[in-house]
Order: structure tokens, then sequence, then C-alpha cells
């Protein structure tokens, strides 16, 4: 996945982030539209002391939660979008650029997070399994109380049509994959996380919030 992530970062990184084709003050304005949309969906307020980001990739997001946060971990697998997020946001002093290994939250450590949030990312990963791995390292790096809020795609259709994106729509990194909910729920229950809230079961983008118990 890194090495076609670093190659649509080199071809055209903002649309491959959001493929809108939104550009300059209305592409990096509609992250907050994001995190708001999150906390109307899903009852809560991004309001930890330290966040992990799961898929940063320019720091679009990373901006409205390094606002809110004194500390945030920003992963992502691909060393070209961690270029641009860094050359984008100089200003964001609390964040850790890291460069993921595609599986893990690896090197943040047991217990340190408040929240983890995500958002377009999984839907992206060819095998479910690797999703729900993340789900797991949640429940590693929460602390109690600690909450996440992602997105996934509960939609198995719309990755057997291989969403068009400029020609890459057969590559495994974009087709991606769907998330079965019940596997979600056992995985939460296993990693000691509680499923709070979720909106848009069935589609594409299915909201999720999890609570450490």
């Amino acid at each position: 996945m890194a090495a076609y992530w670093d190659e649509r970062a080199k071809e055209d990184a903002l649309f491959y982030v959001d493929d809108r084709g939104l550009r300059d003050e209305a592409f990096w304005n509609g992250a907050a539209e994001v995190v708001v949309r999150f906390e109307r969906d899903l009852g809560f307020a991004v309001a930890g002391e330290t966040i992990v980001e799961i898929g940063c990739g320019v720091g679009r997001l990373t901006r409205v939660l390094g606002e809110r946060a004194q500390k945030v971990f920003a992963f992502d697998v691909s060393a070209e979008m961690l270029a641009r997020a860094r050359e984008h946001n100089p200003h964001l002093t609390g964040v850790d650029w890291i460069l993921g290994d595609g599986a893990s939250l690896a090197p943040v450590p047991d217990g340190a997070a408040d929240g983890v949030f995500s958002h377009v990312v999984f839907q992206h990963i060819p095998d479910p399994a690797i999703t729900l791995g993340y789900v797991r390292e949640m429940g590693r790096v929460l602390r109690p109380g600690g909450w996440a809020a992602f997105q996934i795609s509960n939609d198995p259709s719309v990755h057997r049509r291989k969403l068009l994106a400029r020609g890459t729509s057969a590559h495994p990194a974009w087709r991606g994959s769907a998330v079965e909910l019940d596997a979600l729920r056992e995985t939460a229950g296993e990693a000691g996380l509680d499923v709070e809230a979720m909106v848009g079961e069935g589609t594409q983008f299915c909201l999720v919030r999890l609570a450490r118990a």
C-alpha cells in the first residue's frame, strides 16, 4: 500500500485526499466540516489531550485536531504524503508525523491516547482483517475512558464496482474493502472497547464511535 500511495502523492496528493477536486482554502477549510459532522452524528466532542490520527495524508484533518489537542500522533503509510504534510503544516508544533507500518499504531505506548480519529482511510484497505487489527490497536493505545471515532465502509457493492478515480480504481489499495459490523463489534469487545454509536450502517460512510472501558 505504501508504494501505491507514494505514487498518488506524487501525482496529485490533494486529489487523492479529497477526490472532489477541492483546492486551496476550499480544500483546507473542508476539514472542520468533517470533524463537526463526526461530532454531530456520533454525539461527542473532540477534546482529548492526546489524539492518534490514522491516515493523516497531507495533514488536512490534522490541522483541526491539532487545534483541539495538546498532542497528535499523525500516522500515514506514505512517506510522500507525510513530506507534504510537514510542508503544508509547519505551524503544527504539537504533531508527531509518523510513518506507519500499515498494521499497527507503534510506537504509541499502551494507554497513551485520549482519542483516535480516522476518516476515508479504512475504506481503502484491501483486507478487512487489517482494519480489525487497527481496532485492536485502538484498544491498546487508548486510556480508560478514551474514545475512537472513525469511518468504515459497510457496503461491499461499492468495492465490487471499483470506484473510478483517474484510472486507478483497479488497484486494491484504491478499491479497498467493506467491514462486517458483527466482526467489528466482536473485535471491539475483545479489545476492551464498547460500541457507543454507529451511523450509516450498510453504506460506504459508516461512522463508528467506540469507548475504552
